[in-house]
Order: C-alpha cells, then structure tokens, then sequence
C-alpha cells in the first residue's frame, strides 16, 4: 500500500509525465456542418425581419395610404438555368422526353427580373385598423393557391398573410409530398398530396425570412414561401413588376427585397442611381396619396455565384 507521500509523488510524475499512462481528459469535438453554417447564417442575415432592427417597438399612427410600386431588371447577360435530373414518374415529370429546367432566374424581354420578393420588415401592428387599409378586409382570412403541375411549383415565390389559409394542389396524376421547411415562426409542414388532390396548410405565425419548400417524392422541385404578419408584400411578374397598394404612409417603413438565387439583394440602381440596400433592406417614408415607381436594375454578376 502506498504512503501518502508516495502516491503524491506518482500523481505528480502522471501530470508532469504523460507516458506514465494517466489519460488526459479532452473537451468532446464540435462537428460543424455546411448545414449548421447555413442555418446561423440565415439567421444573420434575418436581422430586422426576426426583431433585430433596433426600431422602435412603437411608431407613431399614419396619416394616410400610399403606393410603392415599380420594376426590377438585371444588368448583362445571366447563366442559362440549369437541367434538372427528372428520374421518377418521367411520362409525367418530362412529357415527351422534354428536358426540364431549374427556372430559378426567369429573365423575360429587356432583362425584366420574376420573382424578386419585396415586403415591408418593419412590424406593424397587425390588429390595428390605423396600420391595415380596410382594401386588405377580404383577404385577412382568404384561401392561397398554391399548385404544381408536370412536378414544378407553380409559384417559384409564394407569399401568404399568415392569417390566411394555403391550398396546396396537385394537379398532377401522381402523388407529391410537399415540404415546407420552416423552422421559426411559420410552421414546418410535410404534407401528403394525392394525385389530383389538395391539402390544407396554416402557417400559425409569420416567418423571419423566406424558407424553401420541396417534394420528398420528386426532390428537383424547388420553390421558396414567405409568410408575412401584415398584407404588404409583393412578388414581380413576367413583367417584372411589383405593386403594394394602400401601404402606411406618413411613417417610415424598412422593406426588405430577396431573390432565390441572389438572396438578399444589395447593390442596385434606383432611377439610375446607385445604392446600397443593407442585407437587402431599404427605407422609405411616402406621403399620402403617393404613387411612388422604383425602377431597379441590378448587375448580372449577383446571379453568377453557385
């Protein structure tokens, strides 16, 4: 049996000697992923939209309604959109042998952009008659279709009121299994959709940032959504264009503008000015009876990263 002295003198030679077989103790690894990175990322890059903006909790009531409306288009020539590996249910997905592309950046004539989501990011008070023109009654509690035929979305961009109710259907004659991949605010959903079908989603609460929604059954359908606690928002047309009526005027509003392919979008030109919209967010502040145009053009090069 060891004296105390000997048994200190044989810890210590443990501590100092680490051949002597005493096993250090080490922290447990980190295992950092792309998908980790991605999801911390996203939620830097929410910022105002999840309640970082350092805005006043309060603002003061409107004095009246106003329009923001305009256009976006982009500047030089874009990528071709790429294939997609159509490998399931192909008399339906690819009619005819067709090749079916990832239209993620539908460019029409002049280089007018689809697609690009505006929606105001300051909060609103979403129960406040002061803050939500009486035009948006109707549609507070109105259906959102949102379909998908030939195993593509439909709406590349969807948008809802979270108030409102979605129609997902199929209006194809096989089964889909759509994905909406929300993890804060709205609720994730992973909905079984019949052949010529439909199923009903409620988001329950609005999202901090567009989210993507995908098919389990056909994974090359992509689309993104966006739920917002007030009606104003907007997603351009083949036209490029968007319009929010009646939005509150005589306060300043942040908006924010997102595209699928170039995120949150940053440097543009208004009018033929330069500007710099912060994480994809710009203020305004329009007077009422305003009928204010944008019209943005941003640089091809924003659509060139993988």
């Amino acid at each position: 049996m060891l004296s105390t002295r000997n048994a200190c003198l044989v810890i210590a030679a443990c501590t100092v000697v680490p051949l002597c077989g005493c096993k250090r103790v080490l922290p447990p690894s980190v295992a950092v992923n792309d998908a980790t990175i991605k999801s911390v990322r996203d939620v830097l890059e929410e910022g105002v939209a999840s309640g970082g903006s350092g805005e006043a909790a309060v603002l003061a009531d409107p004095t009246g309604w106003a329009t923001l409306s305009g256009t976006f288009k982009i500047n030089g020539a874009v990528p071709p959109n790429p294939p997609l590996k159509v490998d399931k249910d192909v008399e339906v997905c690819a009619p005819g042998g067709k090749q079916v592309l990832d239209n993620v950046v539908m460019v029409g004539p002049g280089g007018v952009l689809q697609n690009v989501l505006v929606y105001v990011s300051s909060k609103i008070p979403p129960d406040n008659p002061a803050w939500i023109h009486e035009s948006y009654a109707a549609a507070r509690d109105a259906e959102v279709i949102f379909d998908q035929k030939n195993c593509v979305f439909l709406s590349r961009m969807g948008t809802m009121w979270s108030t409102q109710k979605l129609k997902v259907l199929n209006s194809d004659p096989v089964g889909h299994n759509t994905k909406l991949d929300s993890v804060r605010g709205a609720t994730g959903a992973n909905i079984s959709v019949p052949a010529n079908g439909s199923a009903d989603y409620e988001p329950g609460g609005a999202s901090p940032a567009p989210f993507p929604v995908s098919c389990s059954i056909h994974p090359w359908m992509k689309a993104s959504m966006m739920v917002c606690d007030h009606p104003y928002f907007a997603v351009t047309d083949a036209n490029g264009a968007f319009s929010i009526p009646n939005v509150p005027a005589g306060v300043e509003l942040q908006y924010r503008v997102w595209h699928e392919k170039a995120g949150y979008i940053q440097d543009v030109s208004v009018g033929g000015t330069g500007e710099k919209w912060p994480k994809g967010r710009f203020k305004r502040e329009l007077a009422d009876g305003d009928d204010v145009k944008m019209d943005v053009a941003i640089d091809a090069a924003v659509f060139q990263k993988p």
